[in-house]
């Protein structure tokens, strides 16, 4: 497992431990959850296909 994927992995393990102890909308999961979103955003590249889909079309002659 690469570095990046157990960085990932150790922050969502954060999350849930905290959100089974403080609950879902405790402030503290919240922030966890959009560090996890961030982490994500940053590191996991967008599928190839879906990006694709983003660009414009161009005709071919």
């Amino acid at each position: 497992m690469r570095l990046v994927e157990l960085a990932v992995e150790k922050k969502r393990s954060q999350m849930m431990q905290t959100a089974f102890k403080t609950g879902l909308t405790s402030v503290e999961t919240v922030r966890l959850s959009q560090e996890l979103d961030e982490m994500l955003n940053v590191f996991i590249p967008p599928h190839h296909e879906e990006h694709q889909h983003n660009q414009p079309k161009l005709d071919k002659k």
